[in-house]
């Protein structure tokens, strides 16, 4: 029965060990290669080359961690790695000729996507995988490849970011394998000082282009001795007599102690965190269900605490992941001096830690441990003969009063500690209703948004953009509002923001475009006039491949002039990726739509790139305008906006003029059109002529 018991939850134990070592791998692998989209990234904004690669590769490797160099491969030849030193034999290394390369390197360019080579030994020296993202850049219609962006990874490094080691003193072992992508046999990539066993369990790591695996074991103490002693006893019994029939009273008894000790490790294992013996995420629900009962029953209340620690990762990255183990221990032993005998300190991932007070009576007593925790946790750590120091952010939820089940209290004391976390470190804050009902509202808004458009919801109001020269009207651009059943009317700042995490933004984008296209129709029937209207995109909605046909779907369909349509990106949405905006908009100029970039002077955008973007117009942000008459830096930021973009025959719009001293500064400065409540407040359009009317 011992056995039996310690095979099966040896068996749990090794599944749960395996798990969390494949996805550390892939956590670290993944983390690591972002750097090659990164650089491959910057490599396409500079047509190619990175003048500035050491110092842009250092703050790459900085920021991400866990790569040992980072290199350049145009048509596949190695001619950049940062850092160089130790690595000068690599240069001029053409990976497409290198057998051993080769394969990963020409998949990598046909599939267009990062793989994962390796792990082999360097030209330089050591054993290592690379992460290999070919770059293209667009020719016409077509892509072509320019090179690779590489990030070397050692294979001792990688295998450092798990506890395999650590689990290896422990008497496990495992083993690293993939199948080679040549001769598709089972290869070891690592493996401990002693060779798998039974019994053992197997996980997959998934990796770009390839799978491994990795095995991990663990001997089982057999039991053949003690059936041994058995019938030996048996042996001794007939002999001796009652002295003989006395041991073998005593056998039950030495089992049923054996069968205890073994259950409460495995237990052990089961329900407490082996690296600082902490309750782990399992025991902590089981006993968290137990109080949520008890203060039912009793009517008394207890508190949950949630935190991670701040600035953690910088030290496992700078110091190593056994200094940071460490850091772990201490600080589970402070959190255990804190509490009482009857809370449960839970370790539940990484370096996130719950306190579950079984007996709060107050919010008061909370907020103090609270405190506590945050003091103990600041104090010193040393380690190594170095001094290291982290802190913590705490949110509390009360128990019954925010919650009675446990998937609602835990997510009630992280939302508190993320809002603790944004008024600044060392702080703590209870969950409250607020919290609450801006989670609800949001779900709220985002189901609303499936039926705004079905049942009419959405309205358009339009706001005049004047020429500076003539004084006159030139175009209007066309602002979203939502007619709420409940809450009114609701301006965009209220409800964009979700549309574009939950993607409804895009039927929403080309309802207003249909809209305004319907509005110019019918404005050139009824008048025989034509006024340009501009509409914004959002960047879901400019990155949309469909997005050209469905324009010229819907100017087709209506029958208007494409020159009567303005399209409106913000700048921030053309850096994103901006050979790609650059195609998008160069097909915009040839349905002729017309094209302005919105909040100018916000973005990263350079004057070389700004001379690639075919626009027409730039919209300057109205933060720049709204203290353009009293803020000196304002005035030359705006005036060498306007004289910049007129070097590039760009039109210039300022929009958010409110008062007659910006209108003069702007006219002055030689800006071309404006908008903003000193024309005309955005309005609806049966109001559009009311409000022109007052126009000074």
């Amino acid at each position: 029965m011992s056995h039996a018991l310690n095979a099966q939850a040896q068996h749990l134990l090794l599944s749960d060990i395996v798990n969390a070592q494949a996805k550390a791998f892939e956590r670290r692998l993944s983390q690591s290669l972002s750097a090659t989209h990164i650089l491959a990234l910057e490599v396409q904004q500079q047509n190619g080359r990175i003048d500035d690669f050491d110092h842009f590769s250092e703050e790459v490797l900085r920021s991400i961690g866990g790569i040992s160099n980072l290199q350049l491969a145009p048509d596949g030849i190695i001619q950049k790695i940062y850092p160089l030193l130790g690595n000068e034999k690599a240069i001029g290394h053409n990976i497409l000729k290198d057998d051993k390369r080769r394969q990963e390197a020409l998949s990598a360019i046909k599939e267009k996507k990062l793989t994962l080579a390796g792990p082999f030994k360097l030209i330089q020296g050591g054993v290592a995988v690379i992460g290999r993202n070919p770059v293209f850049f667009r020719d016409g219609n077509k892509q072509v490849f320019w090179g690779f962006t590489s990030a070397l990874i050692y294979l001792d490094d990688l295998l450092a970011s798990t506890e395999l080691d650590l689990l290896q003193s422990k008497g496990y072992r495992y083993q690293l394998t993939r199948q080679s992508p040549d001769t598709s046999e089972t290869e070891v990539i690592a493996a401990s000082r002693e060779p798998i066993v039974s019994p053992h369990r197997t996980s997959t790591v998934n990796v770009p282009n390839a799978t491994w695996q990795i095995t991990i074991s663990h001997p089982m103490e057999g039991s053949t001795w003690r059936a041994a002693l058995g019938y030996l006893t048996s042996i001794t019994i007939a002999l001796f007599g009652s002295w003989a029939m006395w041991f073998v009273l005593r056998q039950p008894e030495k089992l049923q102690t054996i069968v205890k000790q073994k259950t409460h490790e495995l237990e052990k294992f089961a329900l407490y965190d082996y690296l600082t013996g902490l309750a782990n995420r399992r025991l902590l629900n089981e006993h968290l269900e137990r109080v949520i009962q008890q203060t039912e029953y009793c009517g008394n209340s207890a508190a949950l605490l949630s935190f991670d620690l701040d600035d953690f990762k910088r030290i496992n990255d700078s110091q190593g992941h056994e200094v940071g183990d460490g850091v772990l221990q201490q600080i589970s032993h402070r959190l255990n001096s804190v509490v009482n005998k009857s809370d449960i300190v839970a370790r539940i991932g990484g370096d996130e830690f719950t306190v579950l007070l079984s007996t709060s009576d107050s919010a008061f007593d909370a907020g103090r441990i609270a405190e506590r925790l945050i003091n103990v946790i600041s104090e010193p750590i040393f380690l190594n003969n170095k001094e290291l120091s982290v802190s913590a952010s705490v949110g509390i939820t009360m128990i019954p009063s925010d919650g009675n089940d446990v998937s609602t209290l835990l997510r009630n004391a992280d939302m508190a500690m993320y809002s603790a976390k944004k008024s600044g470190k060392r702080n703590y804050h209870f969950f409250n209703k607020a919290l609450q009902k801006k989670a609800l509202y949001k779900m709220s808004i985002e189901e609303g948004l499936d039926t705004a458009i079905s049942k009419k919801q959405f309205v358009l109001h339009y706001q005049p953009i004047f020429s500076f020269d003539s004084n006159k009207l030139c175009c209007y651009e066309a602002l979203i509002r939502w007619n709420h059943p409940r809450e009114g009317l609701l301006y965009p700042e209220r409800f964009i923001g979700i549309a574009e995490e939950s993607g409804k933004i895009k039927d929403i984008g080309y309802w207003v475009i249909q809209e305004v296209c319907d509005v110019i129709k019918m404005h050139q029937l009824h008048t025989g006039d034509s006024y340009r209207v501009a509409v914004n995109l959002s960047p879901r909605q400019f990155n949309d491949p469909d997005l050209l046909e469905n324009i010229r779907r819907i100017i087709l369909n209506v029958g208007i002039d494409a020159r009567s349509l303005e399209i409106e990106i913000t700048e921030s949405t053309l850096m994103e990726n901006v050979e790609s905006a650059i195609h998008t908009l160069h097909q915009f100029k040839e349905l002729g739509i017309t094209v302005a970039i919105d909040d100018f002077g916000t973005g990263y955008s350079s004057l070389a790139m700004l001379k690639r973007l075919p626009v027409d117009k730039l919209k300057i942000d109205r933060s720049f305008v709204k203290d353009l008459s009293s803020n000196n830096s304002d005035q030359k930021i705006v005036q060498a906006l306007i004289s910049m973009a007129h070097t590039l025959q760009i039109s210039v719009i300022a929009e958010g003029i409110e008062t007659q001293e910006q209108f003069n500064l702007l006219q002055q400065y030689g800006c071309d059109f404006g908008q903003g409540y000193l024309f005309s407040k955005p309005v609806p359009i049966t109001e559009l002529n009311e409000a022109m009317s007052t126009v000074i």
